[in-house]
């Protein structure tokens, strides 16, 4: 079985906790510890990551995703390249399209429709990747126009490693043309509140997501890794049980959804190794993101993993 990685999405609230949990993570085997990009709704990421590359030695730090939507490439990436100087090798810059209304309505923009999101997105990668690769950038698109543009003293060459995450199919192009992760979150539409989203929990869905990455990557002869996030763990000794109540909370995704799906965790310590286990043989998923309250269940399993390698 190919080698399974588990990373945790996590928010500092005060420097003692955040750097404990760092320290945490590293010794538990975790991959590494990220966070997210909500201008305005949260803390931002490089602060945050530049303490934990502090108590850390080998533990991966980066962002789960910057919003590409409200950001620029040039910026992001020397962010990105300067944790590099205090974390060498240990970076990964991930990219999201954006999705909260608010963070376009408070810089006086409307949120732009899904294709044109996916489409700044898709350009946002392709030039943050030649920058972090070393190249001198010239680009002229949509939404951004670069001349000359590179990373002038900071590490470049393919050290900080890509993600981009979403579900659009031009954004898992992209991911699978340029980064090195391709993460999915099994989201739909965003929902009224500007913040839910409706769940794609259904397997037919995971197939289409994986051909279209599938089909770019192999156009491109690479090979990007699939990370998906979870969004339930649940510890149980009745999975069957728990696999019901969940499913009451997403009236578009059945219990047989539920019980299948990469975006829950549900069960005891061996249900859940199994599962992982059987993701990567089958669907060829071998990176995981949780969030911190699922780490005690976590840790449980990351030994059973290990064990199966």
């Amino acid at each position: 079985m190919p080698g399974v990685t588990v990373s945790v999405q996590a928010e500092p609230t005060g420097l003692d906790s955040w750097l404990a949990l760092a320290r945490r993570l590293e010794s538990s085997g975790f991959h590494a510890l990220l966070l997210g990009d909500h201008p305005g709704s949260g803390a931002v990421p490089w602060p945050a990551l530049g303490c934990a590359a502090a108590v850390t030695r080998t533990l991966g730090l980066g962002t789960y995703v910057v919003q590409a939507g409200v950001r620029e490439p040039m910026h992001v990436a020397a962010d990105a390249a300067t944790l590099d100087i205090l974390a060498p090798g240990r970076v990964t810059l991930g990219l999201g399209a954006g999705h909260t209304p608010r963070e376009w309505h408070d810089l006086g923009q409307d949120r732009p429709d899904p294709p044109q999101r996916a489409q700044r997105l898709a350009e946002f990668t392709e030039v943050a990747a030649r920058l972090l690769q070393g190249e001198t950038v010239t680009f002229a698109g949509r939404h951004f126009t670069l001349h000359e543009s590179r990373l002038d003293g900071l590490p470049a060459g393919g050290r900080v490693r890509l993600t981009v995450g979403g579900g659009h199919p031009r954004v898992l192009r992209a991911g699978a043309r340029h980064a090195d992760v391709v993460a999915l979150g099994g989201l739909g539409r965003t929902l009224a509140d500007g913040h839910r989203h409706e769940a794609r929990f259904a397997a037919a869905h995971m197939r289409r997501w994986l051909r279209v990455i599938r089909e770019e990557a192999d156009r491109a002869g690479r090979a990007p890794v699939i990370e998906v996030l979870v969004h339930f763990v649940r510890a149980t000794d009745d999975r069957d049980a728990a696999v019901e109540e969940v499913s009451q909370d997403f009236p578009s995704a059945s219990a047989e959804d539920v019980a299948t799906t990469p975006f829950a965790l549900i069960g005891s310590p061996q249900q859940m190794a199994t599962q992982i286990r059987t993701q990567a043989r089958e669907l060829g998923i071998t990176s995981y993101v949780v969030r911190e309250p699922a780490v005690p269940a976590l840790e449980r399993v990351l030994p059973l993993l290990t064990q199966a390698r």
